[in-house]
C-alpha cells in the first residue's frame, strides 16, 4: 500500500502544479492623454506619438494609442508598456519620460512637439499621466 499512496500524492502533486499557473503577475501599462488644436486646413490629417523611456539604453518608443481629430481639435491616449527589457526575468520598472507628438499627412510630418513627462504631465489619482496644458500643432502654409 505505501508503493499506492506515494503514487496518489505524486498524481495529486503533478495536477496542482496543473492546474495552477506559475508566472509573475503582468506588468501594467501607464495611459498617457493629450490633446490640443490643429491650426490651419489639410486632407488626410493623424496625430501619433513615441514615447521614450528613462530608461539608459532603452530604443522603444512605439505605443499603443488612439486618437481623434474633431473641429481642429485634437484628442490622443497612449499606454506606455512598463515591462523592461530584461531577458532573464519580468521588471516592471520602465517609466516614460519623453513624448513626441507628430502631425501627420500621409506620411508627410507636419509639425511635432517634444514633451517631458517631468514638466509637461500630471499624475492622476489612478497613476496615469495627463498633459497639464493643450498644444499647438500647426500645419505650414505651402508656398
Amino acid at each position: 500500500m505505501p508503493i499506492r499512496r506515494l503514487f496518489a500524492s505524486g498524481l495529486t502533486l503533478v495536477v496542482i502544479l496543473a492546474l495552477s499557473p506559475i508566472a509573475p503577475p503582468k506588468c501594467i501599462s501607464l495611459q498617457i492623454t493629450l490633446g490640443g488644436e490643429i491650426q490651419g486646413i489639410a486632407a488626410d490629417l493623424a496625430v501619433s506619438v513615441e514615447v521614450k523611456s528613462a530608461a539608459k539604453g532603452d530604443p522603444a518608443t512605439d505605443v499603443r494609442q488612439e486618437s481623434s481629430i474633431e473641429k481642429g481639435q485634437f484628442r490622443l491616449r497612449a499606454w506606455f508598456n512598463t515591462q523592461s527589457n530584461v531577458v532573464s526575468r519580468e521588471r516592471c520598472d520602465r517609466l516614460p519620460q519623453i513624448v513626441t507628438v507628430k502631425l501627420m499627412s500621409g506620411n508627410r510630418i507636419l509639425d511635432h512637439r517634444t514633451l517631458k513627462i517631468e514638466s509637461d504631465f500630471r499624475r492622476t489619482s489612478d497613476g496615469d499621466y495627463e498633459l497639464k496644458r493643450p498644444i499647438m500643432l500647426k500645419i505650414p502654409v505651402e508656398k
